[in-house]
């Protein structure tokens, strides 16, 4: 019994050193995102777009040529209009933008409104994550984004509000 005793403590000790060892990879690049709970088009109307090879040089958000993929995410109503610009790599089929991408200012937003009181807001925190989907019957390809974007008064870091945006972005120029 004492022989059978040991033999279970030693695998035990065994099995938990060499799982303590264990090398983690947690690689930010391995998420996947479904598709329910998509941002729905309320109070107007809604565009979610995405233009290959550009990129947002200044903060007037003027769309130039690029080695970037630019989304963009455009609410509008009957008397104001909220867009958000994303800037991602070219490359692969799969992007995530992180805290750092952010305050970079791969990520941008404006609000513009002829007759409102308005502060402007600036992206500070937050993570895009695009995942490239499969495109059916030679169609366009198509990109699913899931945003969560803190935004801050300008020139402030206090958070005022988080923008989420889970979407499918079309080709804009096809």
């Amino acid at each position: 019994m004492r022989n059978a005793f040991k033999v279970t403590t030693a695998f035990l000790i065994v099995l938990t050193i060499l799982s303590a060892c264990k090398k983690k990879t947690d690689n930010p690049m391995d998420f996947t995102i479904d598709a329910q709970n998509l941002t729905p088009c309320t109070e107007g109307s809604c565009l979610f777009e995405y233009v290959n090879n550009a990129a947002m040089p200044d903060r007037q958000i003027t769309l130039s040529t690029g080695q970037y993929r630019v989304f963009w995410a455009t609410k509008s109503n009957s008397f104001s209009t909220t867009r958000i610009y994303m800037e991602a790599p070219m490359k692969g089929d799969k992007f995530l933008l992180t805290d750092a991408d952010i305050l970079a200012g791969k990520v941008k937003h404006l609000f513009s409104c002829a007759s409102c009181d308005y502060f402007n807001l600036t992206p500070i925190a937050g993570t895009v994550k695009g995942i490239k989907v499969a495109n059916a019957n030679n169609s366009s390809e198509k990109w699913l984004l899931d945003a969560h974007i803190v935004v801050a008064a300008e020139k402030s870091k206090i958070p005022v509000d988080t923008i989420q945006i889970k979407q499918y972005f079309d080709l804009a120029v096809k």
